[in-house]
């Protein structure tokens, strides 16, 4: 098989499956051993508008969907123009109009080669207009030469009330492919697998290591694009007796919920997007003076305010890091790709738990509801670290004993001799309120000094690629996808090696020393201000010679970041 990477795109409007069918096909590609990253774009509509979900897959490792296309379909009519710019002079465009009826200027503009695929007529032949999608499965299993009956069987599996109905659709695609689009045919060699792959969404993969890491209480409002994880948790209530999960009134009720129920003893989390996190701000505070440790799990969208809300960008990563008033320690991670989004899901408990202090983990829609195949992560048992418990506390227990390292071991609600206050005044070590000028200095220097543990037990960064190499590229989070598939790319990539830093705050001053050994540093974000330059510009010398920013609601593509390098 041809280690080429494949890129398919399903457009139409909301409320015709378009997120179902690329899933299905990402369920497909799994059955037949490719590996794939897909993205979703989406308006804040339920009906009409312009839905897209497209996949990149091949044989080998795909870090993140790629731009151009090979194969798009417009699942109703008029759906392909607003992608001309993807298109290249060997796309397949499919769409349910004749090419005398497209409009002139679209067609002068139009590469790639325009197939009329009548899927209306195919759908009322088979006694259902809902089926569109389907039908353009089975056009689809006839190109790549996909085996015709396992992917039946798919499909039958996710429409399990419905599976003569789209049955009968796949091999209707497949028919009028095989029939009338022939020459198009992808002979692509595969070995229906037997591997324990699957592929999951960003929020999925944080959830489940949520789970994995005991985590039993998740609240949250529903907000775009934390919703994910809501709606997943939710459902794993009956499977995990122990877990409870609260859609709250508000961001002000999650926040207020997660407190208490972490100070009882859970192991908390709340997902939430910016401006819900703004609300929470006065309860992250809360958690800094009685050091209660609750887990953020912030999925950012653009802004200001509502913005594009169910597009993506970077630009919480300074609201995250100065979040809450006043001064306290936090901890700022950001995953980077699937498999980093669940690993940080129980990251950020023992974090929690360890440090007794607020947790953020920042990922974003692009991230959070982008779907990429890896390992079966529910077999996955990581090592859990409940924190400093005392059971046995005698008479004289103080909660917030002054400390080395800022840790004071804390009781469970019930324990004998454990009873202590826990409230939003500054407090000496048995939690009783003050304003003494000493209390208040060693109480501040007991917690800030948790920042020292949190270096040594945060996630580390990740260098790749030429650590020899003159050219040095910086980022975090959701980029690394898009930078290590475009490294993949491009010709010169012995040039590049790629630092992705996995912990924002607080910084590590190790990070500098990695830095000063290359001769030109690029950072890539996607935000429009360069939020990480500011950052490590707040922490030592740092002066990168190229700075590359997009700010548009959309992610970064491995080919836009091959031409930045290559200029």
């Amino acid at each position: 098989m041809s280690k080429k990477v494949f890129t398919i795109k399903f457009a139409g409007p909301a409320g015709m499956g378009i997120k179902s069918v690329g899933q299905l096909f990402s369920k497909i590609l799994i059955a037949h051993d490719f590996n794939l990253s897909d993205y979703s774009e989406y308006p804040s509509l339920v009906r009409g508008g312009h839905n897209t979900c497209q996949i990149s897959f091949s044989q080998d490792k795909v870090f993140a969907p790629h731009y151009f296309i090979d194969i798009l379909f417009s699942i109703v009519p008029n759906h392909w123009p607003q992608h001309l710019g993807e298109f290249t002079k060997d796309t397949l465009i499919f769409s349910d109009e004749q090419i005398d009826q497209i409009n002139p200027e679209f067609n002068q503009k139009r590469k790639g080669k325009f197939l009329s695929l009548p899927l209306k007529t195919l759908a009322n032949e088979i006694g259902s207009a809902q089926v569109v999608n389907t039908i353009s499965l089975g056009v689809a299993a006839y190109l790549f030469n996909f085996d015709l009956e396992l992917t039946k069987t798919i499909v039958c599996g996710f429409y399990k009330n419905f599976c003569d109905l789209n049955a009968r659709a796949i091999q209707s695609g497949y028919d009028y492919a095989k029939t009338n689009f022939s020459k198009y045919k992808l002979n692509l060699i595969y070995k229906p697998t037997t591997k324990t792959t699957d592929f999951y969404e960003g929020n999925e993969a944080y959830s489940l290591g949520f789970l994995a890491g005991k985590g039993d209480f998740y609240c949250a409002y529903p907000m775009t694009p934390a919703t994910g994880a809501l709606h997943f948790l939710a459902a794993k209530q009956e499977a995990y007796p122990n877990l409870k999960v609260i859609h709250a009134e508000d961001e002000v009720g999650v926040a207020n919920m997660a407190v208490g129920a972490a100070f009882a003893g859970a192991r908390t989390a709340v997902g939430t997007s910016g401006g819900g996190f703004a609300l929470m701000n006065e309860a992250m505070s809360l958690c800094g003076v009685s050091e209660v440790g609750v887990v953020y799990y912030l999925v950012s969208r653009p802004g200001p305010a509502t913005g594009i809300p169910t597009y993506t960008a970077q630009a919480d990563l300074l609201h995250a890091i100065n979040s809450g008033h006043g001064e306290f320690p936090k901890i700022v991670i950001a995953p980077g790709d699937i498999d980093e989004s669940f690993e940080m899901g129980y990251q950020s408990l023992n974090l929690a738990a360890k440090i007794q202090t607020p947790v953020i983990v920042i990922s974003d829609k692009f991230l959070g509801e982008s779907s990429t195949s890896t390992q079966d992560l529910t077999k996955i048992k990581p090592e859990i670290d409940l924190g400093d418990i005392e059971k046995n506390p005698n008479s004289d227990y103080k909660r917030y004993q002054y400390s080395q390292g800022g840790i004071s071991p804390r009781t469970i609600p019930g324990t004998q001799n454990g009873q202590f206050l826990a409230n939003s005044y500054e407090h000496d070590e048995y939690g009783f309120s003050t304003e003494d000028a000493t209390t208040a200095k060693k109480m501040f220097d007991k917690r800030n000094s948790k920042y020292k543990l949190a270096l040594k037990l945060a996630p580390k960064a990740n260098l790749f690629g030429n650590k020899s190499a003159k050219k040095l590229i910086i980022s975090w989070g959701s980029t690394k996808g898009p930078i290590l598939e475009a490294l993949k790319n491009i010709k010169n990539s012995s040039d590049f090696a790629f630092l992705q830093l996995k912990t924002l705050w607080p910084i590590n001053p190790d990070i500098k020393k990695i830095i000063d050994g290359f001769k030109e540093i690029i950072v890539i974000e996607n935000n429009g201000t360069g939020q990480l330059v500011s950052i490590l510009k707040s922490q030592f010398d740092f002066n990168p010679q190229k700075i590359h920013l997009k700010y548009d609601g959309r992610p970064f593509f491995p080919e836009e970041i091959v031409k930045k390098l290559n200029n």
